[in-house]
């Protein structure tokens, strides 16, 4: 399904490790290539989180929202499953993306109500309550926060959080002091790690890699484009 050309645009960034050039085939799945109708650009904005663990991994699961289904569609939305009850661990044991579809004319409202649900990742078993995560109607989506367990990078995904922001009062560009969160999705305790669009972008798709093993999220990252009233 494909709407319109958006006034959404992506540019390049220049600070180091901030773009990634679709071209590179080690990087073909962290950042594919773009859609024929959006503009300019050839690299797409990535923060990413990274255990340090490589064993049991997964390949990239992920959602491009943009990509998948149309240039005004956002990941503005995220369900989670805890592990089952006899692991000892607490953490994201499955994940869905909501891709949901933005209309810059109306920027009090911009969600149009249009919107796809689809699975990213679900480890061999899990508990069957979800936790459901979405921005507030009048914003947009700016990064997933995580809760990580142990020192230094974390080895695990134990719970996450999606950022946004509004737009300022002339609905002209992102309004940063006005960012908020969703609140975490389970509650469980740990460290946070803050994957964050650059400014005056929005986070359109993310991917992953878990560990097929134990279940557990190894890496993931948040892919952004600018955002362009």
């Amino acid at each position: 399904m494909r709407i319109a050309r958006s006034a959404f645009a992506l540019f390049a960034l220049s600070a180091a490790g901030c773009a990634v050039d679709a071209a590179d085939p080690e990087l073909s799945l962290e950042a594919p290539p773009l859609s024929e109708s959006w503009t300019v650009s050839t690299s797409a904005s990535v923060a990413s989180w990274d255990s340090g663990l490589n064993s049991n991994l997964s390949d990239w699961e992920y959602v491009h929202c943009n990509l998948d289904y149309g240039d005004g569609y956002m990941l503005a939305g995220v369900n989670v499953n805890q592990e089952n009850l006899s692991d000892p661990d607490d953490f994201v044991a499955r994940m869905t993306g909501e891709c949901w579809e933005f209309d810059l004319a109306d920027s009090t409202l911009p969600k149009t109500g249009s919107f796809v649900s689809q699975p990213i990742f679900a480890a061999t078993g899990f508990r069957s309550g979800v936790f459901q995560l979405m921005v507030a109607d009048d914003t947009y989506p700016t990064g997933l926060h995580l809760k990580v367990n142990g020192p230094g990078n974390g080895t695990y995904v134990k719970d996450v959080r999606i950022a946004y922001a509004p737009l300022n009062l002339n609905g002209s560009a992102l309004d940063p002091s006005a960012a908020s969160d969703t609140g975490w999705a389970i509650g469980y305790a740990g460290r946070t790690e803050t994957l964050n669009c650059p400014a005056q972008q929005v986070m359109t798709g993310l991917a992953l890699q878990y560990d097929v093993i134990q279940g557990e999220i190894r890496k993931l990252q948040i892919h952004c484009r600018a955002l362009q009233p």
